[in-house]
């Protein structure tokens, strides 16, 4: 186990003492646990993150549509035009 030396201004650490206490921990094991929640936070974020990259990624590797008009990009009169 490592020992951390950390800097935080006054009333922060009163307020840390006082969490710590009500949850019935020391401040070190409160900060530790704050640091652990914050990191598994971070992961389920950077897995959602993820997921979605790889939705998007299946979604664009699909069929490819034919938007041509006669072998070119149609123009703005031809893509806005009321069928």
């Amino acid at each position: 186990m490592k020992n951390v030396t950390i800097s935080m201004d006054d009333d922060l650490a009163q307020r840390t003492r006082v969490a710590a206490a009500q949850a019935g921990m020391s401040v070190s094991k409160f900060l530790a646990e704050a640091a652990r929640e914050k990191i598994a936070g971070d992961a389920e974020k950077s897995g959602s993150r993820n997921r979605q990259l790889e939705a998007v990624e299946r979604i664009l590797a699909g069929p490819k549509w034919d938007v041509t008009v006669d072998g070119r990009m149609p123009t703005a009169e031809e893509r806005n035009a009321r069928r």
